[in-house]
């Protein structure tokens, strides 16, 4: 069984090799996360303004205001679906090869120069059916997000593999992992507060590398099966699912 103290341990040595490239990367990273990750602030129906009495002047203002918010928001989601959402993809692409080597920040554009549209279909599936999970409440969404987490890390070692197969495997390798996963993502909150009081110049340099570079060790476990070898880094095995390997 993996243990937090090992994977991150292994994150640490292995962002720490190419620290300026995963420092850049998880900068980037987080830029683009706090515009397109899901921060869904629906405001009041329209028909509360227009029935209100207000005056003309205020309720074209409105009206204009409204459009305004729609259009942003159609922005938003076109472009998470068409950019962010790849951009993740290359991210994860980036931090498991770091694992074995020291890729280049370009590593984070990956999706655009492989399989670009079944990554988009796979990932915009992805969000989709984490959404309608979260209409039913809050916990259901919850356990979803963590049933799909592999998803990103799937693409980006088999871009070509297919929307419902990728979904499919990830639930299969975060079956009886979920809380593990849980308490090692409540195990980094001293350092994401660490980060908020120090104006997020801890969280740039360290924290989020670290966060990246533990999620992607956090993936070959899981998927190395017997994952230590001698030196204590993880095995070069692959999931095994069915008879075929992945990877």
């Amino acid at each position: 069984m993996w243990t937090r103290a090992m994977l991150k341990y292994n994150a640490r040595m292995a962002f720490k090799k190419n620290y300026i490239n995963a420092v850049a990367v998880s900068l980037i990273y987080m830029i683009l996360a706090n515009f397109f990750d899901p921060s869904s602030s629906r405001g009041n129906s329209a028909s509360n303004v227009y029935n209100s009495g207000l005056p003309e002047r205020i309720k074209y203002l409105a009206s204009f205001v409204l459009g305004l918010i729609i259009v942003i928001t159609v922005i938003v989601i076109v472009f998470r679906v068409l950019v962010y959402n790849p951009i993740v993809v290359g991210v994860q692409r980036f931090f498991i090869e770091n694992h074995y080597g020291k890729p280049g920040v370009g590593t984070m554009f990956y999706a655009f120069k492989t399989n670009y549209i079944n990554i988009v279909k796979t990932m915009f599936l992805k969000d989709v059916y984490i959404c309608l999970w979260a209409l039913l409440f809050l916990v259901p969404g919850l356990i979803k997000t963590y049933s799909y987490r592999m998803v990103p890390f799937i693409l980006a070692e088999n871009p070509d593999m297919d929307a419902d197969e990728a979904i499919r495997l990830s639930m299969e390798m975060m079956n009886g992992e979920k809380l593990n996963t849980f308490v090692l993502d409540i195990s980094f909150l001293p350092w994401v507060f660490l980060a908020a009081f120090t104006f997020n110049i801890v969280g740039i340099f360290y924290v989020y590398p670290y966060v990246n570079a533990t999620d992607a060790e956090l993936y070959l476990a899981i998927k190395a099966g017997d994952f230590y070898n001698d030196q204590g880094m993880f095995s070069d095995n692959y999931f095994k699912n069915g008879g075929g390997y992945y990877g």
